[in-house]
């Protein structure tokens, strides 16, 4: 029995005849760029998100981007962002000039007078930890709140879904998502007229009101069309990853479980073990497929971060898994540490 961590093949498979007939009807109206199908993904996820704005682009970096560019952070600004993140969301930060300025997993926040903006990230499908003492700050501080949600769509914090609480929410909708297309995906949410307005014409480089230097960054009407489809059946799937991680959590033994569950949407299953290396290639022996939990960056990480990424592991809880591979999984990881 191979356990795949993810696994797109079966899940279009499971739906190919849908998936077919969409793709089809695109292609044979010519409907490639920029057309209805975007639109009215842009309308479903704003919907979904609670927002008033949504723009369709290439990618979660690209979006974290074009926010910062939208509200002018630039060159002398610092920008205070998670160690433990994908290095997307630092990247950005650099690319566009400024300073990022790192906190590390106990929340505690560093900065000086140069600070315009936080980002938060909401990773592997729960809200940012420290959440709510980074809206504290932000609002006393004044800085805009641009969420990381890329891994996090659906997922929520006191009643509202992450993306659609601060100035800005970033979400992907790279295959591996929770709501994945076939290749690069992602999209921009706002309730500020302005930054929308920018957004959308820097994502089509101006081309009709040329007052800036833009970029090309649009999703693909063909993506649009197949999330479209996704979106219907979004809760479904959701509702399979919490059935798996429940069970995960009911009968793992040996392990440190998430804890954090309020609101998750189960992006990822992590758990921790000061025996990460050694349960990664038992699992890997026995044909089940993990993921060491490291996101390495080019300067090094906060300590707590380093630790956190260096012990934890991700369990396959994608939303086409059987049950009895499910509990293959379960039997290999209690095994492993009954023979301790």
């Amino acid at each position: 029995m191979k356990i795949k961590f993810f696994n797109p093949g079966l899940e279009f498979i499971k739906n190919q005849k849908e998936y077919v007939n969409e793709y089809i009807r695109v292609r044979s109206n010519g409907d490639l760029i920029l057309r209805d199908d975007v639109k009215r993904f842009e309308e479903n996820l704003a919907k979904y998100c609670g927002t008033k704005y949504a723009v369709g682009l290439n990618s979660c970096t690209d979006a974290l981007e074009l926010a910062l560019r939208a509200l002018k952070i630039g060159p002398g600004d610092d920008v205070l962002v998670p160690s433990r993140t994908f290095v997307a969301s630092v990247q950005v930060i650099v690319k566009v000039g400024a300073n990022p300025v790192f906190y590390d997993l106990d929340g505690t926040l560093t900065y000086g007078d140069k600070v315009k903006a936080i980002i938060p990230v909401h990773i592997e499908g729960a809200p940012d930890t420290n959440f709510q003492h980074i809206l504290d700050t932000a609002k006393k501080m004044g800085w805009y709140v641009i969420e990381d949600a890329a891994q996090s769509l659906g997922a929520e914090y006191e009643g509202k879904k992450v993306g659609s609480i601060g100035d800005v929410g970033c979400f992907s909708f790279y295959p591996a998502k929770t709501l994945g297309c076939p290749g690069d995906g992602g999209a921009l949410v706002t309730n500020n007229e302005k930054i929308y307005k920018w957004v959308k014409d820097a994502r089509n480089h101006f081309k009709e009101d040329a007052r800036d230097w833009g970029v090309n960054s649009r999703l693909d009407n063909v993506w649009a069309a197949e999330l479209n489809l996704k979106f219907n059946r979004y809760e479904k799937s959701l509702a399979r990853r919490k059935e798996i991680a429940d069970i995960y959590l009911k009968e793992l033994r040996g392990v440190e479980l998430p804890t954090n569950t309020q609101g998750r949407i189960w992006q990822d299953f992590i758990i921790r073990t000061s025996k990460r290396n050694e349960l990664f290639s038992y699992l890997k022996e026995r044909d089940i497929e993990t993921m060491k939990n490291n996101y390495p960056f080019p300067v090094p990480k906060l300590p707590l971060a380093q630790k956190y990424e260096d012990e934890t592991l991700r369990l396959p809880c994608n939303d086409v898994l059987e049950n009895s591979e499910i509990q293959y999984v379960i039997e290999k990881i209690n095994e492993f540490y009954d023979i301790l």
